[in-house]
């Protein structure tokens, strides 16, 4: 087996713990959002609308801050590890 090969090999396998570790990332995100929307959700029909509407901001700054975060973090995979070419 060739040095390539192997180097080859070895950063598939890495890509793929990468994958799977940003999706386990990327589901917890989503869930915690939808979690935290249900339960803004029922306190809003319960007629707490003043604390909903502060949870309701924090939560989606919060979302969007991660997003961006995951956002950078794969971007930062593609070009360091698997943008293609050599």
């Amino acid at each position: 087996m060739s040095h390539y090969m192997l180097a080859r090999a070895a950063q598939f396998q890495a890509t793929f713990y990468y994958s799977l570790l940003l999706f386990a990332i990327l589901l917890l995100i989503v869930l915690a959002t939808g979690y935290a929307l249900a339960g803004i959700r029922a306190m809003w029909r319960s007629g707490e609308r003043g604390p909903a509407a502060v949870l309701l901001g924090a939560v989606t700054v919060s979302f969007l801050a991660l997003a961006g975060m995951y956002a950078t973090a794969i971007g930062g995979l593609i070009i360091t590890n698997g943008g293609g070419g050599s």
